[in-house]
């Protein structure tokens, strides 16, 4: 027999019936002994949901031969006799709420429980009822937050028991140095995804023999705090003898996608990123992975490595996240010049009165390539790289003439600071009614 605490609470209809009902279930179940239950405590809905009325919640405490799955499975069939519906919206009213806060000492992690319940030790609703029945809660063990895993085998184990208990995985890959663009793709895989796992790590395969690696901005305790507001489930923060090792010999490259634009600019930058993201692939088998539309070019290298690897992962496209000005959120936003950042939302402008002019009729490739470059061209504190109109998803160049839609893209360098940045945006075109 093991002891088993379980949350209940109710805030529709007969709460205090359909409560009296669960224990009176629990009781009759055979088992099952020794129930013991709390006061019960009125308290007001947390968390976000649709406007709902307040919860009766109490704590029973019982004694138990049935194995997790078994009582779970009791405690779903009593929700439902309550009248619950399954599946449910998250946060909805509830005729009946039951939740497993402890069982016995085990701990579990899958895709239908998570014990200790991840949030008991935040609800007085919960810890108030539980110290009542006797239990110590200050030495009861609580979520341990966002889980940090720097080493590969740790990581192995922990997808291992996310695999095994059923979850879909999300992953979110990032070089760090956290921002609400990034925190958008989090939420997205919280949203789908059962367990949620943000990768950091700065690519050396990535960076050019220009391009000053050592000075990628760097903030893992910040990023941590990012994830954990985030509800991401572990930050997997390897260094690069994790990733690679001292014979690491093995590169991906990816065909036309990686060639032009980006590809011209930085050599080898698309081998870096297609080898470091089917590394990432192979070591955390997850069922989705998340990419910001923003860097585009990056995103149809992804697609394509994916599938002619034969990755599983799908890949999610995720919109891009903008400031106020309509500037797109990035890591190197922050080494602009307050004269460059004022001038950097011409990026937006420009792609957005392009798409204005698309929109009201202007089909032909070169005069759309002509508004944005005659946007920007009024503006001295950048040098303009590139702005390409390709095709949308694959990046494939577009012929001239007219055209039914396409992603505009384009690059600038900013040279008024200690160091030189260069921005990217990128703008889809589309016919009304189109994605």
């Amino acid at each position: 027999m093991e002891i088993v605490y379980v949350a209940l609470g109710s805030n529709v209809g007969d709460r205090q019936g359909a409560l009296d009902l669960a224990i009176a279930g629990l009781r009759a179940t055979p088992g099952v002994e020794g129930v013991r239950v709390s006061s019960w405590v009125e308290t007001q809905f947390v968390g976000d949901g649709p406007e709902q009325g307040p919860f009766l919640n109490g704590v029973v405490e019982l004694r138990t031969s049935l194995g997790p799955p078994s009582l779970l499975g009791v405690l779903r069939a009593l929700e439902q006799a309550a009248g619950r519906q399954f599946p449910h919206a998250k946060n909805h009213p509830r005729e009946l709420d039951l939740d497993i806060i402890f069982f016995g000492d085990r701990c579990i992690d899958s895709k239908e429980l998570q014990v200790p319940h991840p949030r008991w030790h935040e609800r007085e609703f919960v810890t108030a009822p539980l110290q009542e029945l006797g239990v110590a809660v200050s030495q009861r063990p609580r979520a341990r937050g966002v889980e940090l895993i720097e080493d590969g085998e740790a990581l192995s184990e922990r997808v291992a028991s996310w695999l095994e208990g059923g979850c879909v995985i999300g992953l979110v890959p990032t070089m760090g140095s956290l921002h609400e663009g990034h925190a958008s793709l989090m939420r997205r895989a919280r949203e789908e995804c059962d367990r949620v796992l943000v990768t950091v790590f700065v690519n050396p395969l990535q960076f050019g023999p220009s391009e000053d690696f050592a000075a990628y901005p760097r903030d893992l305790d910040g990023d941590v705090a990012v994830c954990a507001a985030t509800g991401v489930d572990a930050v997997f923060a390897p260094d690069s003898e994790q990733m690679y090792g001292a014979d690491f010999c093995s590169h991906v490259s990816v065909g036309i996608e990686a060639v032009e634009m980006e590809g011209a600019l930085r050599e080898g930058h698309f081998v870096g990123v297609a080898t470091v993201v089917a590394r990432l692939f192979a070591m955390t088998n997850p069922h989705r992975a998340y990419f910001g539309e923003k860097d585009a070019q990056q995103l149809a290298v992804v697609r394509r490595m994916s599938a002619e690897l034969g990755f599983a992962a799908e890949v999610v496209a995720c919109p891009i996240v903008r400031e106020p000005d309509g500037l797109a959120m990035s890591s190197r936003n922050r080494f602009l010049t307050a004269e460059d950042r004022a001038a950097a939302g011409a990026l937006y402008r420009a792609l957005a009165g392009a798409r204005e002019q698309f929109a009201r009729g202007l089909r032909d490739r070169d005069a759309l390539l002509e508004s944005v470059r005659a946007t920007l061209s009024g503006e001295p504190r950048f040098r303009l790289e590139y702005v390409e109109l390709r095709r949308e998803r694959d990046l494939r160049p577009l012929p001239a003439g007219d055209v039914d839609g396409g992603r505009l893209l384009v690059a600038a360098a900013f040279d008024g600071g200690d160091r030189a940045v260069r921005l990217l945006d990128n703008m889809l075109l589309q016919a009304e009614g189109e994605r």
